[in-house]
């Protein structure tokens, strides 16, 4: 599926042009002995009072779950066990197992050593990557160096959608494949702020990255929200 992007180029040039991403095909196939192709499925593996928690509310901990798991196998469920589930909806519950309909979201930010830094509500972002102030273009890094220091979660590409965006993302990919680099690129007025792709989306830091080959292009928009560091002594 293709969604518009309104991004600007290093000249002060803007436009608002389509991406999408490639869904990947699988490399390898699972079959029975026959040949036959298999299918994925998802299967109800049991109730929550079925599950370690569920049996710790119940029946105790320790030597009582080991005994009734002996002599009658709470842990399973035989009416629901096995079940085909063809659709569900996220419920949120409390310590009792009860669905709850009010809830409080907390954030919590760690340190590189996993402790944990701060407590604080989710800023609702709202999605930048279509607003009236174009992304704009940012630093140029060289490719090898990137690779070594960022992870790159999801890839999309970007299409031109006529003559003129095709000109305009053809000029953008040359000038990135001739300097063998990527180039940051962000949104806001200063172009400094990460992208959101949609409401109460997460945040990411994006790239641009160009190949040319005659007269076709391809120009990628890698996204990351991890760095690469080395581990502390």
């Amino acid at each position: 599926m293709s969604r518009y992007i309104h991004i600007a180029d290093a000249k002060g040039r803007d436009a608002e042009i389509i991406f999408s991403s490639k869904p990947k095909k699988a490399t390898i196939k699972l079959v029975t002995e026959k040949g036959d192709e298999v299918q994925t499925l998802r299967v109800l593996k049991g109730a929550i009072k079925n599950s370690f928690e569920g049996m710790c509310k119940s029946i105790g901990e320790g030597e009582a779950i080991a005994q009734a798991m002996i002599t009658s196998d709470p842990e399973i469920d035989l009416n629901l066990t096995g079940r085909f589930v063809n659709g569900s909806s996220r419920v949120y519950i409390d310590q009792d197992f009860k669905p709850v309909s009010r809830i409080m979201k907390k954030e919590i930010v760690h340190n590189s050593d996993g402790t944990v830094k701060e407590e604080r509500i989710p800023k609702e972002l709202l999605a930048n990557i279509l607003a009236e102030v174009p992304i704009k273009p940012g630093k140029l890094f060289p490719k090898k160096d990137m690779y070594n220091k960022l992870v790159f979660a999801k890839k999309y590409q970007l299409h031109h959608i006529n003559g003129l965006t095709f000109d305009f993302l053809f000029e953008m990919a040359k000038d990135l494949h001739e300097k063998e680099s990527i180039m940051m690129i962000g949104g806001g007025a200063k172009g400094n702020e990460p992208l959101v792709f949609q409401d109460g989306g997460k945040t990411y830091r994006a790239f641009l990255e160009g190949r040319v080959k005659d007269n076709s292009y391809v120009l990628l928009l890698h996204l990351s929200n991890l760095e690469l560091k080395g581990i502390v002594q």
